[in-house]
């Protein structure tokens, strides 16, 4: 059973209290990250001093978000069974999910991806909750609350919301098993509040009054795993009046929010369990000392642009000196007129404090050594640098993102959780899309929230880096040590039997293409070979009528008649039965002595 709010309002002020340290170390972060520095108060009433802030530390975030969030994350759901039909299946999922957090971003200014990795980069720490726009609505419509905002939402831009929150905003209380409860404590409008919650707070006076005179207000959010208590105060404290807006059993069998932090929880102060990336600027104070040194040096340089060049000297006093410098028309050759009786003798310019200059580039140094690698953030490479040195040195810059990139795949992995635990818990299966249109689910009695598990992986974007897992792929595949479908999930693509199918489909095309070519190869050469046989045969065609010709030419002027009744091969009679008169000379054309007979000429 719900208890009072007082009761909830003294917990959330002890988990607000123990955040206390962690919070100033965020707003140093941000403070570097937004340039923003504060001049020791030293320096605050020196006219001649002009600020000159170090901004490695914003470069430094930026590069690192760049690298860890410009591709889109590889989510991975491990299959319960090893058939191929529960393959397909939990492809059919990350698809599903994948178009579910798709249109998430779409709502929103940046991504959740860029969201949750510059949180992890910046603070080591990642508060994100996940909303079901569909449970949101039906809760609303319980106790009349305004729900027109949500179903525009949900209408424009999908089922699920996703709400990353600056991490001093959210204070989780966590245990050796998991986070155990999270509070929400933010600064708002009266008013937002009435319009979010509708008739359920719109009698609660002092609330209405307030919001009358357009003040602002604490909201706090406090959820466990059995109880969800919201309310309202004028002061952070609780001190002020407390106004309940709802306190239920929330009834849901997890924890509606994705909480992850990086660090050491060996540490006993808290403020050393988080290890961002500035951690080492603001603990060692190297960056504010930067800032001096930088504003000191830079400042100096001004004051002495605008020292005194020349010094006068004589017996006039000074005010009868009418020293003045003539420009002239175009102020190319100034032309000093002194006073006379006087002398004036040039000063050099004084010379900038090397040893500042030093003490400045060293400070920098130590700072770049305990962040990104000039690599990453796009710095001039030395001359002759080698491809495999190039290589290692990436690899090794890329390896000092490895701590955020851990929290952030964790965070990323637990909001693809949620989209599931969500549609398990409201009996509300999930539609996905692709892009030709074809349309998957993730069935809500399929699912077993006790068995799904999800990996995500943020791939880097470093062209040296998926050119080497390519070329391991292709290695460990032709050595039969990586099925196709393994490699490619090693080279960060999203769904690689997508990719397979479509592999297969081009293969299938290609070979349907190349056996129709063959066909029509085949036709071609039988006809020319057709062509070829009936050339031949013609020609031999002709080449025996021209020897039938002959012979029977040669019969006739034998006497012997020729044809087929008189072919002894066709079964007709010898020709000389057909010539009785004929001599052996006239058949054969031939003397006894094998000389040419003539005829013609005496003989027969």
């Amino acid at each position: 059973m719900p208890k009072k709010i007082t009761y909830y309002n003294e917990i959330a002020q002890d988990m607000i209290k123990a955040d206390k340290d962690r919070n100033n170390a965020n707003l140093a972060y941000d403070a570097m990250d937004h340039n923003q520095w504060q001049r020791p108060s030293t320096l605050e009433n020196i006219l001649w001093i002009r600020d000159d802030i170090d901004t490695g530390p914003s470069t430094d975030i930026a590069a690192g978000l760049r690298v860890l969030s410009a591709l889109q994350e590889n989510i991975t759901i491990q299959p319960l069974a090893s058939n191929q039909a529960t393959k397909e299946k939990v492809n059919e999922w990350e698809r599903s999910l994948a178009w579910v957090m798709a249109q998430a971003n779409r709502r929103r200014q940046g991504t959740v991806r860029q969201s949750v990795v510059k949180s992890a980069i910046k603070y080591d720490e990642v508060c994100a909750q996940v909303i079901d726009l569909d449970y949101q609505i039906a809760q609303k419509d319980i106790f009349e609350g305004s729900t027109n905002r949500e179903k525009a939402a949900r209408r424009h831009y999908g089922r699920f919301v996703v709400v990353t929150y600056h991490p001093n905003d959210v204070h989780v209380r966590y245990s050796n098993l998991m986070p155990e409860a999270v509070l929400l404590c933010q600064k708002r409008k009266a008013q937002e509040v009435l319009d979010e919650w509708g008739k359920l707070v719109y009698r609660k006076g002092n609330l209405r009054d307030w919001a009358r005179q357009n003040l602002d207000v604490y909201y706090f959010d406090y959820t466990d795993y059995e109880d969800h208590a919201i309310w309202c105060s004028l002061d952070k404290e609780g001190e002020a009046s407390l106004v309940e807006v709802s306190n239920d059993n929330h009834k849901l069998p997890w924890l509606p929010w994705v909480c992850r932090v990086g660090g050491d929880t060996m540490e006993y102060e808290a403020i050393h369990r988080r290890r961002p990336m500035l951690y080492g600027d603001y603990t060692s104070g190297k960056w504010e000392n930067s800032n001096i040194i930088r504003t000191i040096n830079m400042s100096d340089v001004i004051r002495k642009m605008v020292s005194p060049r020349f010094i006068e000297e004589g017996q006039q006093g000074t005010e009868f000196r009418s020293t003045t410098i003539d420009y002239g028309p175009d102020a190319v050759n100034p032309v000093i007129h002194v006073t006379p009786t006087d002398k004036l003798t040039p000063i050099p310019p004084p010379p900038i404090d090397a040893a500042a200059l030093q003490i400045q580039d060293r400070l920098a140094a130590e700072r770049a050594q305990g962040t990104l690698s000039s690599i990453l953030k796009g710095g001039e490479l030395p001359a002759g640098t080698s491809f495999a040195a190039l290589n290692l040195g990436t690899l090794i810059a890329t390896g000092a993102l490895k701590p955020p990139k851990e929290v952030s795949e964790l965070a990323i992995a637990d909001i693809y959780s949620h989209f599931v635990y969500w549609a398990h818990h409201t009996k509300n299966s999930i539609k996905g899309y692709a892009k030709g249109g074809e349309q998957y689910s993730i069935e809500w009695d399929e699912i077993d929230p006790e068995n799904f598990y999800v990996e995500c992986e943020l791939k880097p974007d470093v062209a040296l880096d998926r050119q080497q897992r390519a070329n391991v792929a292709m290695m460990l595949v032709q050595a039969g040590l990586m099925s196709k479908e393994k490699a490619l999930e090693y080279m960060g693509e999203n769904d690689p039997t997508a990719i397979l199918k479509q592999v297969h489909f081009e293969q299938l095309v290609d070979n349907r293409i190349n056996l129709i070519i063959q066909r029509e190869q085949m036709q071609l050469q039988m006809e020319a070979q057709q062509m070829t046989m009936q050339q031949q045969q013609q020609m031999a065609d002709e080449q025996a009528y021209q020897q039938q010709a002959m012979a029977a030419q040669q019969g006739q002027m034998a006497g012997a008649p020729g044809g087929e009744m008189f072919n002894p091969a066709q079964g007709g009679l010898p020709a000389q039965m057909g010539a009785p008169g004929a001599t052996r000379e006239g058949v054969t054309g031939e003397d006894v002595m094998g000389n040419e007979a003539m005829m013609g000429m005496g003989g027969l």
